[in-house]
């Protein structure tokens, strides 16, 4: 999965949502997050955007890049909230600790990762224990920096990142918050998400329409465990952040191709409006 960095603000919130892999490579060449991010940070400020909302889901990258992408987020002069979904693992644990307190927020179907950091080495045996001591010393950074939002001891992120031999342990929304990695659970608002379900199901010509004129619910989560400093989420903005994993072309297509008919041909159309 490639990078994917979007920043969409207005004059009071900016959102970025950060996807795929931190510091990925592509064709060869190494890809820094953090310099993507680095320009859509310089816009975020120029607007003078007070508050910044930070979707994540990723399963981690580079170490480097999200330490430099989580110091970069604590240095705008903003309010800040970071909200994980999905799969959010390793180097992006670092980054969604970049929130003011009580914001770090996680949807309650989504799993969280710690573990030790790790890399590929080769040269001789001194060569081999200075990338040791490296990897030593950046877990005991990475376990500081989650210690310094939770109030627990840099000894009990040391233990649960070592877990499994090093490579620690898929933990739920709910152990998440436990440990002290996040502050609030997001749970969507199920009566709200049936209604808008209804909504597309009319527009698609599943349902057939009411009388009346229905306009399309803004939908929001349940609001009361969030801290009253922190920014609202509306369904459709979670929505946006959670995308289909990408995948590879088939191998083998259909050389001949299938045909649609007009019917299919035109939902397509009105599928692809939707988007």
């Amino acid at each position: 999965m490639n990078q994917t960095i979007n920043i969409s603000a207005t004059a009071t919130v900016a959102t970025i949502d950060i996807e795929g892999t931190i510091g990925s490579v592509e064709q060869g060449e190494a890809v820094s997050t953090y310099q993507e991010l680095k320009e859509r940070l310089a816009q975020i400020e120029a607007l003078e955007t007070p508050v910044v909302v930070v979707n994540i889901r990723s399963v981690g990258g580079d170490v480097a890049d999200a330490l430099l992408i989580y110091e970069a987020l604590l240095s705008l002069d903003a309010h800040i909230t970071t909200r994980c979904y999905g799969y959010t693992a390793s180097a992006a644990t670092i980054i969604a600790q970049a929130a003011n307190e009580g914001c770090r927020e996680i949807s309650d179907s989504a799993l969280y990762l710690i573990h030790n950091s790790s890399c590929v080495a080769e040269g001789n045996a001194t060569d081999l224990k200075q990338q040791a001591e490296l990897l030593s010393k950046t877990d005991e950074r990475i376990a500081a920096i989650y210690s310094a939002h939770s109030g627990k001891e840099v000894s009990f992120f040391r233990e649960l990142m070592a877990r499994n031999g090093g490579d620690g342990e898929w933990l739920t929304a709910e152990q998440a918050l436990e440990a002290g990695l996040v502050d609030v659970i997001v749970k969507p608002n199920t009566s709200v998400v049936s209604s808008l379900v209804e909504r597309v199901a009319q527009w698609l010509g599943l349902r057939p329409k009411k009388s009346e004129t229905v306009t399309p619910p803004t939908a929001r989560v349940n609001m009361s465990n969030r801290p009253l400093h922190c920014t609202s989420i509306t369904l459709s903005e979670g929505q946006s952040a959670v995308k289909p994993s990408m995948t590879k072309a088939v191998e083998d297509p259909d050389i001949q191709g299938t045909a649609l008919s007009a019917n299919a041909e035109a939902y397509n159309r009105d599928v692809a409006a939707f988007r």
